[in-house]
């Protein structure tokens, strides 16, 4: 039996679509590092995630430095994550780390793949961009390719104390999104929920809760969740409820759709592919034509 580390803290949806890694480690021990604020969403009932530990908690935790890790999987390029590495007994490290002669936050070579996209690739920003836009691999099929596996559409694996209970008729709808991200949020929701309305179903707008717990259990009782590339989103898919996604600013072809989900994709997704300011044109291009025709095909009307 192998130790292995995941380091994945932020943001919560990269959480839960990671945690299709611990199909590949059945019969290992999983040490997860995350941040405070995303343990309860890993799914602790499974026998291989032994430990889940608060990054804010890492530096009092001496149980952990006490273990030598087969592998380590460095997911994030923060600081913060970077920087307990140093701290770690390992033989095997992939992702994200600081190389000590340059002291430059870099990456291993069998990670290449999905760093050569992000914030710390070799290439410019502008390359990085493009190559990211250009790219079909899903999240799930990067993460298998880092540790010499292959995604075969293993589902997520998260807090099982929310069982999906849908509605048929009820639609749930996330018209949120995060501040950093604000093309994210299409302006014809409301508009869509007086389309479905008249057609006889009801509409729950979701709200902020006070637990992961009663976020999921609001997707759980809907038929169908219409969201853009957020968190709402992610838990859907988890749950296994029918799911139209918008992409504006983020790649679409980097979600798994297991079967249940409909994109609908703006054509300037380039124009605002990974920018934090708004860009109006990739919002407003989504037409109510658009997201209709696709909830009649996931709906099957």
């Amino acid at each position: 039996m192998r130790n292995i580390l995941v380091i994945k803290t932020a943001a919560t949806g990269d959480v839960v679509r990671t945690t299709t890694l611990l199909h590949c480690f059945r019969e290992d021990s999983v040490w997860w590092i995350t941040s405070r604020m995303n343990a309860d969403i890993l799914p602790k009932e499974q026998k291989c995630l032994k430990h889940v530990i608060a990054i804010e908690d890492f530096y009092t935790n001496n149980e952990i430095k006490d273990i030598t890790f087969d592998l380590v999987l460095s997911l994030d390029d923060d600081k913060a994550s970077i920087e307990i590495i140093k701290d770690l007994n390992y033989k095997k490290l992939t992702g994200a780390y600081r190389d000590k002669e340059t002291d430059k936050i870099t990456y291993t070579e069998d990670s290449a793949h999905w760093f050569d996209l992000s914030l710390i690739s070799h290439y410019t920003k502008e390359e990085a961009d493009r190559m990211k836009f250009e790219g079909k691999l899903s999240v799930q099929a990067h993460l298998f390719k880092m540790i010499g596996e292959n995604f075969t559409s293993q589902e997520y694996l998260i807090y099982e104390g929310v069982k999906a209970n849908p509605d048929r008729k009820l639609i749930g709808i996330e018209a949120r999104s995060g501040e950093r991200w604000p093309t994210k949020r299409w302006n014809g929701y409301e508009e869509f929920a007086e389309r479905l309305k008249k057609e006889g179903y009801e509409v729950v707008f979701f709200e902020q809760r006070n637990s992961f717990k009663e976020y999921m259990e609001d997707i759980a009782k809907c038929g169908c969740v219409i969201c853009g590339d957020t968190l709402g989103m992610h838990l859907a898919l988890a749950l296994k409820i029918p799911t139209i996604a918008i992409f504006t600013c983020t790649s679409a072809d980097e979600i798994y759709d297991y079967s249940i989900m409909e994109k609908v994709v703006s054509p300037y997704l380039w124009d605002a592919f990974f920018k934090t300011t708004y860009v109006a044109k990739a919002v407003e291009a989504i037409t109510q034509e658009m997201v209709w025709e696709a909830f009649k095909r996931i709906y099957k009307l």
